[in-house]
């Protein structure tokens, strides 16, 4: 008998390498570990004392160096834009043990003594005491934002043109509101229950095996689906399939009365999420129009407005 290979020759020769083995699983756990573990934080596109911050503000987010970092992408992205506002966008990446920061800063607009004062808000003039500058608006005209309020005067001083920044007091009335809208007659789309399904294999991005029954549905719904056969992708084999799933129209009728308290209430609270802080608001009104099937629900906040510049 030259060799014999059964439990016992795989048993002698597990305690024979055992050594080996173990180190083996050891390289593997420890080069698993690594794989998910952050070595190093880059942030692009800003100087090094910004990327110092951003890097002590990840630190307070959890996000370091030598640990697996269980916050994702999104997250990291969505923190850091909340807790700096110097951010415009921010994209972030993993590749390999690096995390990648991708920032963009804000271009901050300085304006000189020469700049227009302008309307912040759409507005109507209630009182306008213009102390240096002239005067673009009158009391009872309806402003937009962004028009310009007092613009900057001219002088001559010694021969040459001076250009004064205005300064004025303007006292107004914003409105802000909040518009929900119901439809009382609704369309929508069911399903059926009847399908087609086209599936096919593909191996090296070739297609195999495929059918392509014919459709006959006049309105559908279409899901794709993409997946490996195998999972640890040995073999390159993949299932394609498009489901088809016929849908009909359904109208449906809805009450508004019953659902009227909740749309002013809707209404309301997105006028107030409108708001801006630290305003205080006059007075509240809330109003419903009616065109054919759809109403429309407005609030009306007024606040009264004090632009000072």
């Amino acid at each position: 008998i030259e060799n014999t290979y059964n439990v016992g020759f795989l048993l002698d020769n597990v305690v024979k390498n055992i050594g080996f083995y173990i180190g083996f699983i050891f390289v593997m756990v420890f080069c698993l570990f690594i794989s998910k573990t952050t070595l190093k934080i880059n942030v692009l596109g800003v100087d090094e004392p910004f990327k110092a911050e951003v890097v002590s503000q990840l630190k307070n987010f959890n996000v370091k160096t030598w640990q697996i970092n269980t916050k994702t992408n999104e997250e990291i992205e969505k923190y850091l834009l909340q807790t700096n506002n110097n951010i415009s966008l921010v994209s972030v990446a993993k590749r390999g043990t690096n995390l990648i920061v991708n920032i963009k800063e804000k271009i901050v607009v300085k304006h000189n003594e020469e700049t227009s004062l302008c309307a912040p808000y759409n507005m109507v003039i209630n009182a306008i005491n213009v102390t240096q500058g002239v005067a673009c608006v009158k009391v009872g005209d309806v402003v937009k934002k962004g028009d310009v309020l007092v613009k900057p005067a001219q002088v001559l001083t010694n021969g040459a043109v001076s250009v004064l920044k205005p300064i004025a007091k303007i006292e107004s009335t914003i409105w802000i509101t909040g518009n929900v809208e119901f439809n009382a007659t609704e369309t929508i789309f069911v399903r059926t229950g009847n399908k087609v399904v086209y599936s096919g294999f593909e191996i090296f991005n070739k297609q195999i095996f495929s059918s392509t029954p014919q459709l006959k549905f006049e309105n559908y719904e279409k899901s794709v689906y993409n997946n490996y056969v195998f999972k640890n992708m040995f073999l390159p084999l993949k299932l394609h399939r498009i489901v088809f799933y016929e849908t009909a129209e359904k109208t449906i009728n809805k009450n508004f009365e019953d659902c009227k308290s909740d749309l002013i209430k809707q209404s309301v609270n997105l006028a107030y999420s409108k708001l801006p802080k630290g305003f205080t608001v006059v007075s509240e009104e809330t109003k419903i129009n009616k065109n054919e099937t759809k109403y429309y629900i407005t609030t009306y906040l007024q606040v009264n407005y004090v632009l000072e510049g």
